[in-house]
């Protein structure tokens, strides 16, 4: 196993698999991208999404609102979207603004085209084991996971961060009775007791909480596994801005079996499985079913 777990390589993979498939079916997916305000961090974000997709063959439709866009316009894009069979997948760029009710814009948008999984009918899923389309920051986790064959099955897994985009579904993600999964799963959150002692049980570490270098090598165990979910702008002594994990790399690289860095680790793989999505979403419009499990076993068995 390599002691460092690049999702570069992995992204690659994924990105050449579905530029194949685009090919072979002649399709071309496409995708309604929908930005409120000029937020750099999500601007940057936008234009990398736009730079994959025109290297795969879809096609990347901008809306971009400006900061007083109201919810009730939102709601009707969102509406007219449903309505249009052209488009094959839709992605609510955050943030949004502070007054909107997330819960709803998240309920209006489509199941069948709710590429980032928003849609309380898609997360609902993920608990029944269903098959659907799944949030890409979790599932990129699962796919780095079987990538580099790391065994998952038995082993006890402690995740730190409960939110819905990521720390949630990815518990459920990883209980599935599924090779890849069938683990034993521990989610830790700010009113965890003991957690250093919890994470130090892990065989598996899992850090999602939005803290940088939150994760120190005293609350580790030694040849642990250490998957670092977090993106966190810091200014260093320099004043230079830099991107960091929620887990100290340079304290925990010595002690921990692998780990993924921060960037070019879980992240690059987040964005092309959004592509992974929208064209699960294209298949499934054109009448062509295939679970998860198959565009998995395509990409990473083949």
């Amino acid at each position: 196993m390599e002691k460092i777990l690049s999702g570069k390589p992995l992204a690659k993979l994924i990105q050449s698999k579905i530029k194949s498939l685009i090919e072979n079916e002649r399709f071309q997916p496409k995708m309604l991208l929908i930005q409120i305000g000029e937020d750099p961090a999500s601007s940057y974000y936008v234009q990398n999404i736009n730079n994959i997709g025109n290297k795969l063959g879809c096609e990347v439709l901008n809306n971009i609102y400006p900061a007083d866009f109201s919810q009730d316009d939102l709601l009707t894009v969102l509406d007219n979207a449903n309505r249009d069979i052209s488009i094959n997948g839709i992605m609510l760029q955050k943030p949004l603004p502070s007054s909107f009710d997330e819960l709803k814009i998240a309920e209006t948008i489509s199941p069948q085209k709710d590429i980032d999984c928003l849609n309380p009918i898609n997360l609902g899923r993920i608990i029944l084991e269903e098959d659907g389309l799944f949030p890409c920051t979790p599932l990129a986790v699962i796919c780095t996971l079987k990538y580099y064959k790391i065994e998952v099955e038995g082993k006890h897994i402690v995740i730190i961060g409960r939110s819905s985009i990521v720390g949630k579904p990815l518990a459920n993600m990883l209980l599935w009775k599924k090779p890849y999964a069938n683990a034993t799963v521990t989610v830790c959150h700010s009113r965890t007791k003991n957690l250093e002692e919890l994470t130090r049980s892990a065989d598996i570490l899992i850090a999602a909480l939005g803290k940088p270098a939150f994760v120190t090598e005293d609350m580790i165990q030694s040849d642990s596994i250490l998957i670092d979910v977090g993106i966190n702008q810091i200014t260093d002594k320099e004043g230079r801005q830099l991107y960091v994990g929620d887990i100290d790399y340079n304290s925990c690289f010595d002690k921990a079996l692998a780990i993924t860095p921060v960037p070019g680790g879980i992240g690059s793989v987040t964005s092309s499985l959004l592509f992974l999505n929208l064209v699960k979403a294209c298949f499934s419009a054109h009448h062509i079913n295939k679970s998860i499990d198959d565009f998995l076993n395509y990409i990473l068995l083949e």
